[in-house]
């Protein structure tokens, strides 16, 4: 297998699809960091409008796809909207290839990835979609619950493991199915787990990883038996009174991460916006032992939330994590099964994907400054509406009043800010970045996309 994949059926180039890979590690296997040095500075080298947008992925060099969205008037997770995909000119992020736009039905978060087939697929919605590296459609199908679908992962093996979601609550059970990458037809019988899942999956390449509203679920595929099954071995049981739903898990080599309280009512930024009174959760149990399982607060601080997932450095058994909703983002090494703090960072607002450079020792962030005040609860109360409904104007997106996004630099052994950029967004990063191709970063937000450069 290609050293740029690390699990599953995908093209063997770094970032062929979200987070680097199914394990989520967060990291662009094979591609040195950027070495910022003394003297150097990040650089907005690129800004582009782009309202609304989902994530950003890599096939060949310089080949750089965005999945792109609209978004329902009004309350965006009441009605239906339509997804479609750009396949973008990597320096100034301009459009070379757009595909229509294809009705997707109720809206959440989908995903894309490149395959190792060659094509580039698409879950956004209630559908899957394939389409050639020049964004031509092959196959495309209606999934089969009536509820937005939250990405997928490729196995192995090459199929495609996608779930609907209950977004936002969780409230409902969550049904998986398993697609053939030729057809997109469900080469098992779908199976309904126990619980709703909000989180999205992840993947070794042989088993799904699945963080459920309650406990941590592992799948297997048995061809032979024709259907997917519940390792009923292994299933930690993590909630907790007072707690909400856990989100996305990172699979290291001997452990699952995952980040609890995930329930908030986020609008432009995350902050203030968590709905349980209880500090947000970092937890981790052993891969090969349900009862190792354990968890330690981010912050310490009441309602805490977040939204992805926590980030993993293999090279020296860093973690990170960060509780979106006060604004706290840090680091622990894992020694054994335990975590040892390493470094905080206070008033830092974080709230979306990471990257992570062992080589460099570097992790990528963001931190969304804002106006105290539009955060109050009577504030939001009045103005969510129409805040949101001036996000959809170009002017506002460009010269953002309440808030503005950074893309940051930082050690990550220690913390220590080596670079930042300003982007013009108006709202907080909650998305899917991705590592450019020559010293650089492309930075993506609901409103905004940038290239990020080292001079």
């Amino acid at each position: 297998m290609n050293r740029a994949v690390e699990a599953g059926a995908y093209w063997p180039k770094p970032w062929s699809g979200e987070d680097g890979g199914p394990r989520r590690l967060c990291k662009p296997e094979g591609q040195p960091g950027l070495g910022l040095q003394a003297g150097e500075r990040l650089k907005l080298e690129v800004f582009r409008d782009s309202f609304a947008a989902d994530m950003l992925i890599r096939r060949e060099e310089g080949e750089l796809y965005a999945l792109r969205h609209d978004m329902p008037k009004g309350d965006p997770l009441a009605g239906d909207c339509e997804g479609w995909l750009e396949k973008l000119e990597p320096e100034t992020l301009k459009p070379l290839t757009v595909t229509p736009r294809f009705p997707a039905g109720r809206y959440w978060p989908g995903g894309i990835a490149a395959h190792a087939n060659g094509d580039v697929y698409m879950v956004f919605g209630r559908w899957a979609r394939r389409f050639g590296p020049d964004l031509q459609l092959k196959a495309e199908r209606r999934l089969p619950v009536d509820r937005p679908y939250n990405s997928f992962v490729i196995l192995d093996t090459g199929e495609l493991v996608t779930k609907d979601c209950d977004a936002p609550r969780g409230e409902a059970s969550s049904t998986f199915s398993v697609l053939d990458p030729e057809t997109l037809e469900s080469v098992v019988p779908e199976l309904e787990i126990p619980e709703g899942s909000i989180a999205r999956l992840a993947s070794d390449g042989r088993t799904v990883t699945c963080v459920g509203t309650e406990s941590v679920m592992r799948l297997g595929l048995d061809r032979e038996a024709g259907r997917l099954a519940i390792d009923e071995e292994w299933r930690p049981f993590y909630a907790k009174p007072g707690q909400t739903f856990g989100w996305d898990p990172v699979l290291s080599d001997e452990h699952v991460f995952w980040m609890d309280n995930g329930q908030n009512e986020v609008d432009w930024t995350m902050r203030d916006t968590g709905t349980a009174p209880t500090p947000v959760r970092l937890c981790w149990c052993r891969l090969d032992d349900q009862d190792s399982l354990r968890s330690v607060e981010i912050s310490g601080l009441p309602y805490g939330t977040e939204s992805n997932p926590p980030a993993w450095d293999p090279e020296r058994g860093v973690v990170v994590a960060y509780d979106a909703g006060n604004a706290v983002l840090r680091a622990w090494k894992l020694v054994g099964d335990e975590l040892e703090p390493l470094w905080r960072k206070d008033d830092f607002a974080h709230a979306g994907h990471l990257i992570v450079f062992p080589d460099t020792r570097e992790l990528v962030v963001q931190d969304f400054r804002d106006l105290a005040f539009t955060r109050r609860p009577g504030f939001r109360r009045l103005f969510r509406r129409p805040v949101q409904a001036l996000g959809r104007h170009a002017i506002v997106r460009r010269h953002p009043v309440i808030g503005s996004d950074s893309l940051v630099v930082l050690d990550l052994d220690n913390g220590a800010e080596k670079g930042r950029a300003k982007v013009p967004s108006p709202s907080q990063s909650f998305l899917f970045p991705a590592p450019g191709f020559d010293r650089d970063i492309y930075y993506l937000s609901m409103t905004s996309m940038a290239r990020i450069t080292v001079e």
